[in-house]
């Protein structure tokens, strides 16, 4: 069967060894694939939405650290483990500027808005409504997410 020129650019660029055509490669991989969740909000590996364990608190790390005794007792302390699987999902994130929709009966579908886009994940399929305009679109690749949906800074 005759390849796409797409597969075909692919299979070239990755007989190549130089850094640009590594980071393209990469950029174009990223792009071809399906979005989920965890790449707008922290989540765990099944999926599930985590909550930033200080935000109720309204502590930072360190703030706690120093409320609890000091470091001796964050070692054994249940904050270290909450804290350290959110900071984990926090660094998988690739878009800037999402949460998790507070919006009705949308949080039980797996729902992230940025306050202009609103991304909702069903059982079948994963949709965006530009939230002005009302109406859904169904999403297959990262690619097929509107332009102004920035990734976070690092990650390209």
């Amino acid at each position: 069967m005759r390849p796409t020129l797409h597969e075909y650019n692919l299979q070239k660029l990755s007989d190549l060894d130089c850094t640009a055509i590594s980071d393209v490669l990469n950029f174009t991989k990223l792009t071809n694939s399906a979005p989920r969740l965890g790449d707008f909000v922290p989540c765990d590996e099944d999926g599930n939405v985590l909550k930033n364990p200080l935000k109720d608190s309204g502590m930072t790390i360190v703030q706690f650290i120093k409320s609890i005794g000091g470091i001796k007792a964050y070692k054994n302390h249940p904050m270290k483990g909450l804290h350290a699987a959110y900071q984990s999902a926090q660094g998988r994130v690739i878009f800037a500027g999402f949460e998790q929709s507070k919006s009705g009966n949308l949080i039980q579908e797996g729902c992230v808005d940025n306050g202009e886009y609103i991304i909702i994940f069903r059982e079948k399929g994963i949709f965006c409504s530009k939230l002005k305009w009302g109406s859904e679109f169904e999403i297959n690749r990262i690619e097929d997410l509107p332009r102004e949906i920035e990734f976070k800074e690092g990650v390209i």
